[in-house]
């Protein structure tokens, strides 16, 4: 590719991501979308809708994309590396210890469901999603652990509930899709036509339905009072991760589309659940919500720019 077909390539695949949350932020604006129809959108997404588009993308991915543990372990060994390279440097960037546990969550876990999913279906397809959805469910079980860990260590307040989180991510419907996905095209199970149909169906809501979500759930105001602890959150995870993350992956081997799931999946915003979390277990929510939506401006200008990079190179 040229480089002005590689910039139009880019904009075109990566632009409509970012123009349905600005979509949702003038609906919202606009009156048109109500806290009660975020909230039960939300619960249909994550209960319903996502698990589905998983579970109907690995089901019907080619074998060969099935198996990629080369792509798995690497991938995995890569968040939880950059997760502990984090851990450290909170010590030096976050001077309050109690801010230190927001710090390391926002900068790690990634709004993998909404961002890098979406940006991997824009980006490579069905064939996208499928390989990212490879490790989505590891992705999830140790965003979960480490942030309730890593939250709850350096929180003033004792004795959090984290037992019934560990009994949320077992029940979990998006890591039973990605488990389930992932037998039944090991097995190449073929579902019937109606089912399938109605399955993409329900799938294809998934995308534009969380970005217009996550445009009007934002909140512009937390930006009049940005910590230096926030702002080097968000660009350890939308910058350091992927600068780090993807060469480490070039020399484990990982080329073309499983190289450009891993910049994707590394450079993706930082999620809101992590908003939550903080709340839950005493931490600083207006810092977190700083780090959600810094991140979510940074990751657009990066994601471009790094796309250019590895489609003019001939990388992803």
């Amino acid at each position: 590719m040229q480089h002005f077909e590689v910039v139009g390539f880019v904009f075109t695949a990566i632009l409509p991501v970012y123009l349905l949350t600005t979509l949702g932020v003038f609906l919202r604006r606009m009156g048109w979308l109500s806290e009660g129809f975020l909230q039960d959108s939300s619960r249909l997404v994550f209960n319903f809708a996502a698990p589905t588009m998983l579970f109907l993308s690995l089901s019907s991915a080619d074998l060969s994309i099935t198996e990629s543990p080369r792509f798995l372990f690497v991938s995995v060994a890569l968040l939880i590396m950059l997760s502990l390279v984090a851990w450290g440097l909170s010590r030096l960037i976050v001077t309050r210890r109690c801010d230190r546990g927001v710090f390391i969550q926002g900068a790690t876990r990634g709004n993998l469901l909404i961002s890098g999913l979406a940006m991997a279906y824009n980006v490579y397809g069905v064939e996208g999603v499928a390989l990212a959805s490879l490790p989505m469910g590891l992705f999830i079980i140790f965003n979960n652990i480490y942030s309730i860990g890593i939250l709850k260590f350096y929180s003033q307040q004792a004795g959090s509930p984290a037992k019934s989180y560990f009994s949320d991510i077992a029940k979990n419907p998006i890591i039973i899709s990605v488990l389930l996905g992932t037998i039944a095209g090991l097995i190449d199970l073929e579902l019937p036509a109606a089912l399938a149909n109605s399955g993409q169906l329900l799938g294809q809501i998934t995308v534009p339905l969380v970005l217009i979500n996550v445009g009007a759930s934002l909140d512009f105001a937390q930006l009049r009072s940005p910590s230096l602890a926030g702002w080097g959150a968000a660009l350890y995870k939308c910058l350091l991760m992927p600068v780090l993350g993807v060469p480490i992956a070039w020399y484990c081997g990982l080329r073309g589309i499983e190289l450009g799931i891993v910049f994707l999946v590394l450079s993706s915003p930082t999620s809101t659940i992590s908003v939550v979390f903080a709340q839950v277990f005493g931490g600083n929510a207006k810092m977190a919500a700083n780090i959600v939506l810094l991140s979510g401006l940074f990751s657009f200008v990066f994601v471009v720019c790094g796309l250019i990079f590895l489609r003019t190179q001939g990388l992803a």
